[in-house]
């Protein structure tokens, strides 16, 4: 199976540089004469599923992200294949400009409290210019969760993690867009010695259109290479964008319980292998609270 989710990555980065360079295949698209213009609309909400896509709020938007990740669907009837044991994340987005983003988020899962910072620094151009998007992203959350009491000392300090992300993206044609997301996760407190606290991964994402009001979504992140073996996994969701107007309703399935990135990013402990998947969904609500001009 890590065969199988390896050689997917590859495929899709051999893929995204494949499209930068290709740009005979999509004369159509790209090559429109005149001065060259900003490409828009590679993804339709700020997440890919998870992980962050290129887009960032408008200046004066207010993107209000509510997120539920249900339990096990392989805990069968039971549990309602999940839908009993829910977490959930709740997160407000502003845009600062059209390109800068802050934001403020909280998760049941960890009791976590996140305040992030987003940044489209590059952007992809038709006609000539820059053939892909960069965006800067930052997160700083904090566990909430009491301290076990088992005699060691541990200060507010060893609540805090840190990530970090590029991502490089494409909007390979009307239909096609990609996405390479490196990642560095930071851990003030790691559970021993041993582990490292500095984790990298690197991502790939992509979203098909279907039609005006769908889209097919994808993401996969591995994991390199740590000091020592332990037992966290890879991440892989798959989902369906709809959009409705004002509101993009993502659901997807996935092996990370977690929605904010160092859980799914780091610490994913379920494998799709063992049916040990999660159903949930995104609603993205957008509203205009600040002057546009």
């Amino acid at each position: 199976m890590r065969g199988l989710m390896l050689g997917a990555l590859a495929l899709l980065c051999c893929a995204f540089t494949h499209a930068v360079y290709a740009q005979d295949d999509l004369m159509d698209f790209f090559d429109e004469g005149g001065a060259p213009s900003t490409v828009t609309s590679a993804f339709k909400a700020g997440r890919i599923i998870n992980v962050q896509s290129p887009e960032t709020s408008g200046k004066g938007e207010m993107n209000f992200i509510i997120a539920h990740r249900f339990g096990r669907i392989s805990d069968g009837w039971y549990a309602l294949f999940g839908l009993d044991n829910a977490q959930m994340r709740m997160g407000l987005d502003y845009g600062v400009t059209d390109q800068l983003q802050v934001g403020v988020a909280r998760s049941s899962f960890g009791k976590t409290l996140e305040a992030n910072v987003k940044w489209r620094f590059v952007e992809q151009q038709k006609g000539g210019g820059s053939p892909v998007s960069l965006t800067g992203y930052s997160v700083l959350m904090r566990d909430g969760m009491r301290f076990p009491a088992d005699g060691i000392v541990r200060k507010d300090v060893h609540r805090i993690s840190y990530v970090h992300q590029l991502v490089v993206s494409r909007k390979c044609s009307p239909e096609l867009s990609l996405a390479l997301v490196p990642s560095l996760v930071h851990r003030n407190l790691v559970d021993n010695a041993e582990m490292a606290n500095d984790v990298g991964t690197i991502g790939a994402g992509f979203r098909y259109k279907l039609n005006n009001r769908l889209s097919v979504n994808g993401e996969y992140h591995y994991l390199l290479p740590r000091p020592v073996e332990d037992d966290f996994v890879n991440s892989l969701s798959l989902g369906l964008d709809i959009e409705t107007g004002g509101h993009v309703f993502q659901l997807h399935v996935t092996n990370s319980r977690g929605m904010f990135e160092r859980a799914f990013l780091a610490e994913t402990t379920s494998r799709w292998q063992d049916g040990d998947l999660y159903f949930g969904f995104n609603i993205n609500r957008v509203f205009q609270v600040g002057d546009r001009r």
